[in-house]
C-alpha cells in the first residue's frame, strides 16, 4: 500500500472477516495484535467485508518511523506499507 491510513483499514477489515467481531473489538480495546514473527505477502478477497476503522496502536508502543496502527509495518525495499 502507498498509504498507511489505507493499509491499516485493510487490516482491520481482514481481522474481522477471519477472526470475527469479538476479536476485533478485543484487539481495539487493547490497542495491539500479535503479530507473526513470520511476514509473508498474501491477497485476500476482503469484497464482502464492511468497512472497519483502523486499529491504533497504544501511544506508548510507537516508535520514532513505525505505523500508528496495529499489524502494519514498512517495507523500506518496496517503499510500500
Amino acid at each position: 500500500y502507498e498509504d498507511e491510513e489505507e493499509a491499516s483499514v485493510d487490516y482491520a477489515r481482514a481481522v474481522f472477516k477471519y477472526r470475527g467481531q469479538g476479536v476485533l473489538d478485543k484487539a481495539r480495546e487493547q490497542a495491539a495484535l500479535k503479530k507473526s514473527s513470520i511476514q509473508r505477502s498474501l491477497v485476500i478477497d476482503l469484497s464482502d467485508v464492511p468497512p472497519q476503522p483502523p486499529i491504533p496502536k497504544s501511544a506508548g508502543r510507537i516508535k520514532d518511523g513505525a505505523s500508528k496502527y496495529t499489524g502494519l509495518s514498512f517495507d523500506n525495499r518496496t517503499n510500500k506499507w
